[in-house]
């Protein structure tokens, strides 16, 4: 009897400390597990970081970025070349460019930043061949039917209805920074308009009767 006593008190103290060891085994196991989850959690986190980085490069990159704005009180090409007796200077005009090449012979010695024809209609046109520079030119104009004018002014066609000059200024001479900042792209009437420097370098240097070619 008292064998079989001490038999039953062994048996529960087994069954205790399995009981125990259980929930020790458990406990550990779930302490390991945390970590796992916390690394999974934190890769998930650190992914959609990358991926909103590289989501916001691309969209950067398929921005477009803004042209930006060629100074009008500057030269557009830098130092002016000096004209040499004897050079065979002309003009050539790409409207697709939308630049004024001065050229010696088939050489380029410099390029201006222009605005030519919005090419809307017949009105806002800039015609396309070889023309000569005319008689006419001045160092102001002002048209009251387009509510505009612009400093010097150089005629190529129609002794004064086709000019090189300046970007376009309001009646008291400030510049019209509209259309000023379109230099670069289509914006005239037809005329060609310059940077006020670029202007006054055609005035003072090109001569009458200087070809010049114009094409798209």
């Amino acid at each position: 009897m008292l064998i079989q006593k001490k038999f039953i008190s062994l048996l529960l103290a087994l069954s205790v400390l399995g009981i125990i060891l259980a929930g020790c085994s458990d406990s550990a196991s779930g302490s390991e597990s945390s970590p796992k989850t916390h690394e999974k959690t934190d890769q998930h986190h650190t992914d959609d970081k990358g991926k909103k980085a590289k989501d916001n490069e691309k969209t950067a990159a398929e921005k477009p970025k803004q042209p930006k704005a060629v100074n009008w009180n500057a030269p557009s090409g830098g130092p002016y070349p000096k004209l040499k007796k004897g050079e065979n200077i002309w003009l050539d005009v790409s409207k697709k460019d939308q630049k004024v090449y001065v050229k010696d012979g088939n050489k380029t010695i410099y390029t201006m930043i222009a605005s030519t024809g919005l090419d809307k209609n017949p009105d806002t046109t800039t015609p396309t061949g070889t023309f000569h520079i005319q008689a006419e030119r001045g160092k102001w104009f002002y048209s009251p039917q387009y509510k505009e004018g612009a400093k010097y002014w150089v005629s190529w066609k129609n002794h004064g209805e086709f000019l090189f000059h300046s970007v376009p200024m309001d009646k008291k001479q400030h510049v019209i920074t509209a259309d000023a900042k379109k230099l670069g792209h289509k914006d005239s009437h037809g005329c060609i308009h310059l940077t006020i420097p670029d202007a006054k370098w055609i005035y003072d240097n090109i001569p009458y009767n200087t070809k010049v070619v114009i094409h798209n």
